[in-house]
């Protein structure tokens, strides 16, 4: 393809319009090749299937680079997918029938642990011994540095007004002022997004989902928890495990200078999480108004987070 090949030979506008760096695309393609395969030959083989192997009309894409470069424009500059098609000699089915087939395997590929980490690690801390887990805490973060200490925020896209009574006063947020989605993230203190909560309709309050998530319970009790003001009423729930939320002014009083500068360090530590939410917003698809399938909605967030990563352990893998 002519947008693509010209793409290459300028890596900086490469970055600023796909969202990758040219290294990190090429990379990329390499490791979700033999996912691609595995997809494909699963939907060809699948019992369903009428069409012969092989018959009906070819994608012009024949490359997993052209693919990418198609499903990354979209999710970088969330252009119309008539638009999309125009630039790459597509009509829009071709498009939207590759954007469902991408869908479920970005996140594979650029980040499988991210579905199973917390699992996995809150497995190896319950096998220690509750005797030995003070003294086995610093061997633990050794190995998982990223559960030292984490920050957790929601945040809030617009989505379509539904014409079903009931469904659109569930979407609304009162707090936006318009239909919404909600989907919460925890960060640690490297930028890596380390969980993707369902997405909720936006009148959920931030508090409910994270208790309807059960967040809490997936970090092990010395992992310190920041969160904002929103969720007050944390610590006292969960005296077990070390959570941490401003200090709230009393009624009609003012905050000690104790307190201030509490809230003061806390809030530079737990800006992290707010840092990332900028970063991921910056493939447009999750920001402003959301006109594709909300049933999709949770995936095509845990796809970017998933990507978010992948740029960030590229960048750690370089700097070492």
């Amino acid at each position: 393809m002519k947008l693509l090949k010209k793409l290459i030979t300028k890596p900086q506008i490469f970055k600023r319009t796909i969202g990758l760096s040219l290294d990190q695309f090429k990379m990329y393609a390499k490791s979700l090749t033999p996912i691609w395969r595995q997809a494909e030959q699963k939907r060809k083989l699948r019992a369903i299937r009428y069409r012969k192997i092989g018959g009906g009309r070819q994608y012009n894409c024949k490359t997993i680079e052209e693919m990418l470069a198609i499903v990354f424009l979209y999710y970088k500059s969330y252009w119309t997918q008539e638009f999309i098609g125009a630039l790459f000699d597509l009509d829009q089915s071709n498009v939207s029938r590759l954007l469902k087939k991408m869908l479920p395997l970005i996140e594979k590929a650029a980040d499988p642990e991210l579905a199973i980490y917390l699992q996995q690690a809150k497995i190896e801390f319950a096998q220690i011994s509750p005797n030995q887990r003070i003294n086995n805490w610093r061997d633990f973060l050794e190995k998982h540095p990223d559960l030292r200490e984490v920050s957790i925020d929601a945040t809030e896209q617009q989505c379509y007004r539904s014409s079903d009574y009931q469904t659109q006063k569930l979407y609304y947020s009162g707090k936006q002022k318009c239909h919404s989605l909600k989907t919460q993230i925890a960060v640690s203190v490297s930028g890596r997004i380390l969980d993707v909560s369902e997405t909720v309709p936006g009148s959920m309050h931030d508090k409910k989902l994270i208790d309807a998530e059960e967040t809490i319970f997936k970090f092990p009790q010395q992992t310190v928890q920041r969160l904002d003001s929103g969720y007050q009423g944390l610590v006292k729930s969960h005296p077990k495990f070390y959570i941490i939320t401003p200090h709230k002014k009393p009624h009609k009083q003012e905050l000690s200078p104790l307190a201030k500068e509490l809230n003061k360090a806390h809030s530079k530590r737990r800006v992290i999480v707010e840092n990332v939410l900028s970063r991921i917003k910056k493939f447009r698809i999750l920001s402003g108004l959301y006109r594709g399938d909300i049933n999709d909605y949770n995936q095509v967030f845990r796809n970017v987070a998933a990507l978010n990563n992948l740029k960030l352990a590229t960048r750690m893998a370089v700097a070492a």
